[in-house]
Order: structure tokens, then C-alpha cells, then sequence
């Protein structure tokens, strides 16, 4: 019962962890501007109403300020970040944002910070984690950007990070635009979402490697290596699908099973895309010009757009619950005949040459 109610209690703090004050009646003389007026702020120029005398916590705040701390505590919202992440984010997206500290400054100070404390507990452990890579490239033509960017994104962790997180903004808005709460999900929102996830991920990953190190687990550390890679992979296989998860359930509020299977439903989106990116960067490398492969390739493409309506049409059918106006017949109807013309696609591509959408798929991994 004790572990119940503690956890019941954890709980309501992460709904609800701020509890304002009643306004009293109290009037203030504004120090700045003379305005007399009752409550914490000056309702003409914004001071506030303690400001007056120069006290050690004066001193303490414009030191805050000068690394860009004040205001808006940094620490807080990291705090926040950790132990109700979605409920967080869902409280600055829907306009609470005096609360939060601004999230794409606190992304760049999070792994600054991140990454120098590591350095100085660590120095050895942390050099070898975050090495820079400084392999001269050869190639040329398309290939050139592609590895330049591979590169930079390998060198730039906290970037790479927000990128493949970025990759889920445009699934989301698709899949989770209709849902309990902020049901009016927008584009831009999405970008605020992921960057409050990006500093998440980073911060759990520093919790993570630090522990790793200090039970003297090894990862490669002994032998010359960092293991950051295994780390990585490790931490991402089951890190980041967490953190979705976990944020996604307490942002839009749907049920946990509701949550995991439009979760899967955006992996498909985002595999999908990606595969119709391979798609194009074949047909530009290797310049079509027979009747055949320019056939395959648009049959490729047809097939990706049919799969991709057929996945959003099946979300707006369950999301909207259609079928208690339409019926079951009438609202399953596309979306089943979307699956089957995918399908004979699927088979007559196939046919004309065998194992050509999974070469296509696979091609940057070879």
C-alpha cells in the first residue's frame, strides 16, 4: 500500500507539479517606473516586485544571466525533462512556456555541459567517447555531400541526434494529429517535441555511460577503445523507442497499446520514406535509359505511394472511428483495396526482376 501510494503520489506530481499562490492585496510602489499596483510584477514595465535592495541572491542571478541561466532555470527543466518528460513537453507546446527553459538553447548548453563534465570526471573515458573523425574524403560527384555529411553528422553527435529524431516530426503530425490531448498538433510543434527529446536522450545517454564506466563494465575501454558504438547501438535498440514511448503516452493520451501500435505505424512511415529516397538516389546514380528499368522504377514508385496512402488512410479511419458513421463495409473498403493493388504490384515487380525492392532498400548498407 506504502509503494502504492508513494507511486500515486509521483504520479500527481507529474500531472500537476506547480502550485501558484493566491494574488494578495498587498500593493507595491514600482523601484522602476513608480507604477503602485498589487501582485508579484509591475503591470507597466514587468519588474518584479522584490527588486530592490542588491542581496547575494541578486548577485547569484546576474551570474546566472551571464551564461544565460536566469530567467527560466535551466536546471529545472532538466529536472523536469528526466521524471515527466511528456507531460513537460505537453505543457510547453500548449503554451505554458514560462515554465520551460528555451529548448533549442538547452539542447546546445545540455550536451556543451554534458560533454565537459564528462571530460573532467572522466577525461580519458570521455576523449575516446566523443573523437573526432578526421578521414579525408575521396570521392566525388553526389557521393561527395553524401559522405561529407556523413562525416560532419559523426562529428556533431548532438546534431546527429536531433536529425534522427527529426525524422519522426512529419510521421507524428500524420499519426497523432486527431488524438486525445493536443488534438490540434501542428508541423512546428512537432520540431519543439523532438527537440525536447533529442536533450532527453542526450542526458539519459551521459546517465547511462557514466554508470557504465563507474561499475567498470567494459565496453572496449581497456583495450584502446571507447565502445562508444556498442554503447550507442545498445542504448538506441532500446533507449530511444522508451523515450517515445514514454513521451508520446503522457503528450497525446492515448493507452499505452494505443500508443505502441501508432508508434510501429510511424516506423513504417519513416521505412517507407527512406525506402523511396533509396529509390531515387539509384535512379540517379545509375542514369535509366532501357524500357524495363524505367518500368520497375515506376512501379517502385507507385508502389510506395499506394503503401504510404493506404498506412495514413488506415490511421484517419481509426482515429476518426468511422466506422460508427460509415460502417465497417464502407470504411474498410479503400484501405483493403489500397493493400491488394500494393500487393499485385509487389508480384509483378517481382517478376520482372526478382529481389529488386530489397536490393533497393538495402543499398546504403552494403
Amino acid at each position: 500500500m506504502l509503494v502504492k501510494r508513494l507511486y500515486q503520489r509521483f504520479r500527481d506530481w507529474q500531472r500537476n507539479p506547480r502550485q501558484y499562490s493566491e494574488l494578495g492585496s498587498e500593493t507595491h510602489c514600482c523601484n522602476n517606473c513608480g507604477q503602485e499596483y498589487a501582485g508579484s510584477f509591475c503591470p507597466r514595465c514587468g519588474q518584479k516586485a522584490r527588486a530592490g535592495r542588491i542581496t547575494w541572491a541578486t548577485v547569484r542571478s546576474g551570474l546566472m544571466d551571464l551564461f544565460g541561466l536566469g530567467g527560466r532555470s535551466l536546471p529545472y527543466s532538466m529536472w523536469q525533462l528526466l521524471w515527466r518528460p511528456g507531460y513537460f513537453i505537453s505543457d510547453y507546446i500548449s503554451g505554458k512556456w514560462q515554465v520551460s527553459f528555451p529548448p533549442v538553447k538547452m539542447l546546445v548548453l545540455v550536451a556543451l555541459i554534458l560533454y565537459f563534465v564528462g571530460k573532467t570526471i572522466f577525461p580519458e573515458y570521455w576523449s575516446l567517447m566523443i573523437e573526432e573523425d578526421s578521414t579525408p574524403i575521396t570521392s566525388t560527384g553526389w557521393q561527395y555531400y553524401w559522405d561529407y555529411f556523413n562525416l560532419w553528422i559523426g562529428n556533431h553527435i548532438e546534431w546527429m541526434l536531433l536529425f534522427v529524431f527529426s525524422l519522426l516530426i512529419l510521421p507524428t503530425w500524420l499519426v497523432f494529429r486527431h488524438s486525445p490531448r493536443n488534438a490540434r498538433h501542428t508541423v512546428p510543434q512537432g520540431f519543439f517535441i523532438q527537440v525536447f527529446m533529442t536533450t532527453e536522450y542526450i542526458m539519459w545517454l551521459f546517465i547511462i555511460s557514466t554508470c557504465v564506466k563507474l561499475s567498470g563494465a567494459n565496453f572496449g575501454y581497456n583495450t584502446g577503445s571507447s565502445g562508444f558504438e556498442n554503447l550507442m547501438m545498445v542504448s538506441s535498440l532500446a533507449l530511444i523507442p522508451l523515450i517515445v514511448l514514454i513521451n508520446y503516452n503522457q503528450i497525446f493520451g492515448y493507452s499505452w497499446w494505443g500508443t505502441v501500435w501508432r508508434w510501429l505505424v510511424m516506423l513504417m512511415i519513416i521505412l517507407a520514406g527512406f525506402y523511396a529516397f533509396c529509390l531515387s538516389y539509384i535512379s540517379t546514380i545509375s542514369h535509366v535509359d532501357n524500357n524495363k528499368m524505367s518500368m520497375i522504377i515506376t512501379l517502385c514508385i507507385l508502389f510506395f505511394v499506394i503503401c504510404l496512402s493506404t498506412l495514413l488512410l488506415m490511421i484517419h479511419v481509426i482515429n476518426r472511428r468511422l466506422w460508427r458513421e460509415m460502417g465497417w463495409y464502407r470504411a474498410w473498403l479503400m484501405p483493403v483495396l489500397l493493400v491488394l493493388i500494393s500487393i499485385g504490384i509487389y508480384i509483378w515487380v517481382e517478376n520482372l526482376e526478382p529481389d529488386y525492392m530489397l536490393r533497393v532498400f538495402t543499398v546504403f548498407f552494403l
